[in-house]
């Protein structure tokens, strides 16, 4: 049987993996020989603040503090 993963390492995982994603879109975006590279810092800004959003959704505490800020 396999074991179900606390609420903790489900987060853990997912902002370790999301944080490599938004690594490799920026490379990917820099190295790109269309001349897009000013997207990347959209690209980031768009992307940890869904990781903030995210997050802020699992802290229940946290959460009317940071949707006060958007």
């Amino acid at each position: 049987m396999l074991k179900k993963r606390g609420a903790v390492q489900r987060k853990v995982i997912m902002l370790g993996s999301s944080f490599g994603s938004i690594a490799e879109l920026a490379g990917g975006l820099w190295r790109s020989d269309s001349g897009k590279r000013w997207l990347v810092p959209l690209a980031v800004f768009l992307s940890v603040t869904g990781i903030v959003l995210a997050v802020a959704a699992t802290v229940e505490a946290l959460a009317p503090f940071v949707y006060s800020i958007f």
